[in-house]
C-alpha cells in the first residue's frame, strides 16, 4: 500500500510539473507579435497593446507590475485567451509605450486604461492586475466603476510607508533610486535609466488609496498575495475587509510574483472567481 501511494505521488508530481511545463512554454512572442499588436492614443501618449483571442468573448483586461510589460503575462494569455478576448497593455513608461510629460501616479495610469477601454468600446470587463497592475486594478474600481466586472488583485498595496510594506522593502527602493540618481549626477542619461528612475519615484512616493474609497468598490474582487510577500499580514487583512465583496486567496511558498511563479494555482482560481457568481459563505452560517 506504502509502495502504490509513493508511486502515485510521483505519477502525479510528474504530472503537475509537465503541466508546469507546457503552461509556461509557447512559441508566441508576447509584447513583440506584430500581427496582435496595436497603438492606441490616450492622454496624450501612444499605447501600445496587443490582443488575444475572439472579440466576441468576455473581455479580460491584463495590467502587468512595475518593470513589467505585455510579456509579463504570458501565462495568463495562453491560459484565457481560448475562452476571453484578452487585452494586455504595455503601461505607460513601460516596453513600446509612451512616457508622457505628466508625473507618474497610479491614478494618471488608472486614466489611460479607462481611455483604453473607452477607444476599444468596451463597457465592462473582467481584470487581472499584478501589483502594480493591481494597484491600477482596484483605482480603476473606484474611479471609473462601470469598467469594472470583476478584478482580480495580485498584491496591491494602499500606502508606500512602512504601514503597508515591510521596511527592508522601502530601504531597498529609496537605495536604488540612489544608485541611479548617482548615474545621473555622474553624466550618463538614456530613456532607460529615466524609466527606472520615474518607476521607483512611484513605488516610494505611491500609492494613496485611502481605506474610504475601497469601501466604495461595487466590483467583486479576489485578493491574490504569496505567503512571503512584500506586504505583512496587517496590510493584507486591511486591505480584504475593507472591499465589500473581496475574497482572499494566500498561495502557501509563494513571493510577489505569484502569477508567474505558479501560474497553475493562479490561472485555476482567476477562471473560478471569473466563472462563477461571487460568494463568500461563514462558517457562523454553517458553511
Amino acid at each position: 500500500m506504502k509502495t502504490n501511494f509513493c508511486l502515485l505521488f510521483c505519477l502525479l508530481t510528474h504530472v503537475f510539473s509537465l503541466a508546469q511545463i507546457l503552461n509556461r512554454t509557447t512559441t508566441i512572442n508576447y509584447g513583440n507579435n506584430e500581427a496582435h499588436g496595436h497603438y492606441a492614443k490616450v492622454n496624450g501618449i501612444n499605447m501600445y497593446y496587443e490582443t488575444y483571442g475572439d472579440p466576441k468573448n468576455q473581455p479580460l483586461l491584463l495590467i502587468h507590475g512595475n518593470g513589467g510589460s505585455v510579456k509579463a503575462a504570458g501565462c495568463q494569455i495562453e491560459f484565457f485567451k481560448k475562452d476571453y478576448y484578452v487585452i494586455i497593455t504595455d503601461s505607460r513608461y513601460h516596453g513600446r509605450t509612451d512616457n508622457g510629460d505628466k508625473e507618474l501616479t497610479y491614478r494618471l495610469m488608472a486614466s489611460d486604461y479607462n481611455k483604453l477601454l473607452n477607444n476599444l468600446n468596451l463597457d465592462a470587463v473582467n481584470i487581472i492586475g499584478q501589483s502594480d497592475g493591481a494597484v491600477i486594478g482596484l483605482l480603476l474600481s473606484i474611479e471609473y466603476p462601470s469598467k469594472v466586472n470583476k478584478l482580480i488583485a495580485a498584491a496591491p498595496n494602499l500606502r508606500p510607508d512602512a504601514t503597508a510594506l515591510y521596511q527592508w522593502n522601502i530601504d531597498k527602493n529609496e537605495a536604488n533610486l540612489k544608485k541611479l540618481q548617482d548615474r545621473i549626477e555622474k553624466g550618463e542619461k538614456s530613456k532607460q535609466l529615466n524609466r527606472e528612475i520615474m518607476l521607483l519615484k512611484l513605488l516610494i512616493n505611491y500609492p494613496k488609496i485611502n481605506i474610504e474609497e475601497l469601501k466604495q468598490i461595487e466590483a467583486s474582487v479576489l485578493l491574490v498575495y504569496g505567503d512571503s510577500d512584500y506586504m505583512p499580514y496587517n496590510h493584507i487583512v486591511e486591505i480584504y475587509e475593507n472591499i465589500p465583496k473581496a475574497n482572499l486567496l494566500i498561495v502557501p511558498s509563494a513571493g510577489h510574483r505569484v502569477y508567474r511563479l505558479e501560474p497553475e494555482i493562479f490561472n485555476s482560481f482567476s477562471k473560478r472567481f471569473f466563472d462563477n457568481p461571487f460568494k463568500k459563505p461563514s462558517a457562523r452560517d454553517g458553511f
